[in-house]
């Protein structure tokens, strides 16, 4: 039996370390804290550090692991990108790429230079100069750190106080001291998540996102998204472009975009599992088995074989339940419109349960399914209406 490390063994992992063991494997996970609730779907857990890319390394020349799959995190495919190439396991891009596709103020650089549509960055590795640059833009704009993921050291501003307090935000959050300052494009924001197969889309679902509480956090999804139709196949375009210039390795491809005046701005790429479990609701409208297709393209298996089934239906989607202010946790209610929606539910934080940073922290994950999409975006839209929490 072959050994696999995935990194990290958070609830948005379990389901990848479920598909892994039905696969075959021992699964090995990793990451700082040991009471994440993957980890008990797994054969063994090691503590590391799985954004440490040379102590990741370590583990598994150590324990002698054959096979390395990411996480839903820009470092974890950092990390397994680093780790595959250095002992020449299968599936993972060159380390050089991944950098190139997850830190943003090099990704922006390179699809602008492909003529790809996207908000024009500027990069900065300066604060001094970063503080300058404030002079000449027009605002209002947004400010990210380039290497962080999840909405962090992300903020928009309408004018330069705001601005140098962002500034100094996504300087002092960033690893790498790095940050990119660019337009800010005021549309819809919808993602196109795709498998690639021999540098083609072989199978895409597309959803439209909700941040209500936090405007950098996603909190809800609904797929498929509403017009997709119109420039997908321009974003698929996209992706199969930057798959054949990089010469990618099959496997998940995710592009974020911004939809103006009709047009997709492409604002981020990833190369990994999204969080939440997003690949479950991916399968429900789609029927792609995205778990099983992710972990045989990063353990280099046959992709040949993959099954398709029948759409569990039409539209489905998630929600992390959020309140809006820290407290401890008495419970929720869900109004009975949208409960019968639901066929899963996870929960996060328990009854008695403290919530210390509620911009981030989830009380529960709940996936729903529609079959009409008027009724799925009516509930969606103010989902949060519909979900009342006992906090005190």
């Amino acid at each position: 039996m072959k050994k696999l490390l995935i990194l990290n063994g958070s609830f948005s992992e379990a389901t990848l370390i479920e598909k892994a063991k039905e696969l075959g494997y021992y699964v090995i996970t990793s990451g700082n804290n040991p009471s994440l609730m993957g980890h008990a779907f797994a054969d063994e857990y090691i503590e590391c550090d799985y954004s440490d890319k040379e102590s990741v390394l370590e583990l598994v020349k150590k324990n002698k692991i054959e096979r390395i799959v990411s996480c839903a995190n820009d470092f974890g495919v950092i990390t397994a990108s680093y780790v595959a190439e250095k002992l020449g396991l299968p599936g993972h891009d060159t380390y050089k790429n991944t950098v190139l596709l997850h830190q943003k103020d090099l990704f922006k650089a390179f699809i602008q230079k492909l003529g790809i549509r996207n908000p024009a960055s500027t990069a900065f590795d300066n604060i001094e100069k970063a503080y300058g640059y404030l002079q000449s833009v027009e605002y209002p704009v947004i400010v990210k750190a380039t290497d962080l993921t999840g909405g962090k050291g992300i903020l928009k501003a309408n004018n330069k106080n705001e601005a140098l307090f962002a500034i100094d935000n996504a300087f002092e959050k960033s690893r790498v001291k790095h940050i990119v300052i660019e337009p800010f494009v005021e549309g819809v924001q919808q993602s196109l998540d795709t498998f690639i197969i021999n540098k083609k889309v072989a199978a895409s679902v597309s959803n439209d996102v909700f941040c209500p509480i936090n405007p950098y956090l996603i909190q809800s999804e609904l797929l498929p998204a509403n017009g997709i139709e119109k420039y997908k196949d321009e974003l698929v375009g996209f992706i199969e472009k930057i798959c054949k210039e990089l010469n990618l390795v099959d496997g998940m491809l995710t592009i974020q975009y911004i939809v103006k005046d009709g047009k997709p701005y492409i604002i981020e790429l990833m190369r990994r599992a999204l969080g939440n479990q997003f690949l479950t609701v991916a399968g429900a409208v789609t029927g792609f088995p995205w778990e099983e297709a992710l972990i045989r393209a990063e353990t280099g298996m046959d992709l040949s074989g993959l099954k398709s089934e029948k759409p569990m239906s039409k539209y489905a989607g998630h929600h992390g339940i959020m309140a809006t202010r820290n407290g401890v946790v008495k419970g929720y209610t869900i109004a009975p419109e949208l409960k019968k929606h639901i066929f899963k539910k996870i929960e996060i934080i328990p009854n008695g349960g403290r919530i210390n940073d509620y911009l981030n922290e989830r009380i529960a994950y709940i996936y729903y399914k529609y079959d009409n999409y008027d009724e799925a975006y009516s509930t969606v839209s103010r989902i949060n209406d519909l979900i009342k929490i006992d906090l005190e």
